[in-house]
């Protein structure tokens, strides 16, 4: 625990725990009675939220959960998903109920939206789904008719404020104690200003502010030595996706996405070249990836997702054996 960041430590692991919003912490007084979609900004506790009432801390019900930006083929669906909801839970006590969270939905192609309609009536007596999205447009309306839609943005400026004064509570009573972090409640003020509804991105702010003293968000050391950190992060077979995330997140952060985008342009290109790491050819790959992917830093999307399905298309270019 003592090396995580911030985001990671204090990701909480009971609903009691998590910043919502009154109306959407009222659906699961009762637990989860059907089938819902998270949508609205990213770093609004989706994630967390869903990995909550699945099971994935407590370890009490079976569960799940596949992040829909890796996994867009039909092929999952058919395999993965089916598999999970035909098979038996393996303990009597477990919650009779299964759950499937598949993070980033919109992401899954035409064809396994189409066909996830068929699994919802299928396995509806014993399995509830919940989607999560930053695009809830999408979406088809035939899984939108589905399912119960939660918008996790504020809807007026008395939620805004909700919000606000829970997160600056949160962060000022326990985190900032707990982490030994001294900072006026001006320097939390601008740093929560900076980053909502992105609550997320607050406590990377913070976490800069701790290392640091600062709250600048306009500067990031981009070294020579963070370079090549991310230039053998690519070609590093041993880490999975947890480690990956976790360097971007410690490197680069939701607002620093861009950079790394350019440090993966043409100084990779003379990287690799220059150390000669494989088959130039698979250059042509890499350029269109990031050429693709790079205006989409203006969307909604989370941009930590993009970086890492960015590494990942990456990683299978270079560990391909085509070519």
């Amino acid at each position: 625990m003592k090396n995580l960041l911030l985001w990671e430590k204090w990701r909480p692991k009971k609903i009691d725990d998590i910043i919502l919003l009154p109306r959407i912490k009222s659906h699961f007084e009762d637990g989860v009675k059907t089938n819902y979609i998270f949508h609205g900004h990213y770093g609004t506790g989706k994630t967390t939220l869903a990995r909550i009432l699945i099971g994935k801390y407590s370890k009490d019900k079976a569960f799940l959960e596949l992040n829909s930006s890796l996994f867009t083929s039909i092929d999952v669906l058919r395999n993965e998903v089916e598999k999970f909801c035909k098979t038996q839970p393996m303990l009597e006590t477990e919650d009779p109920i299964k759950y499937v969270f598949l993070d980033e939905f919109e992401r899954v192609s035409s064809q396994y939206q189409d066909a996830m309609k068929a699994f919802i009536e299928t396995y509806h007596k014993n399995v509830r789904f919940i989607l999560t999205t930053n695009h809830i447009n999408k979406i088809s309306d035939g899984i939108k008719s589905r399912f119960t839609c939660i918008d996790f943005d504020y809807q007026d400026s008395g939620e805004e404020k909700l919000l606000k004064q829970e997160l600056y509570k949160k962060i000022i009573n326990t985190i900032c104690p707990s982490e030994n972090i001294t900072i006026s409640k001006e320097k939390l003020v601008t740093i929560i200003n900076k980053k909502f509804p992105d609550l997320r991105g607050v406590l990377v702010l913070l976490q800069n502010f701790k290392n640091t003293g600062e709250i600048n968000t306009n500067d990031i050391t981009t070294s020579n030595k963070t370079k090549l950190d991310l230039y053998e992060t690519i070609y590093n077979k041993s880490l999975d996706y947890e480690k990956i995330y976790h360097f971007i997140m410690s490197s680069f952060g939701p607002d620093k996405i861009d950079i790394m985008f350019n440090l993966l342009s043409r100084g990779f290109v003379e990287w690799y070249i220059l150390e000669k790491k494989g088959n130039v050819d698979k250059l042509f790959e890499v350029n269109y990836i990031i050429s693709d992917y790079t205006y989409k830093l203006d969307s909604q999307t989370d941009p930590v997702i993009l970086g890492m399905t960015v590494l990942g298309k990456i990683r299978q270019i270079i560990f391909s054996t085509s070519i």
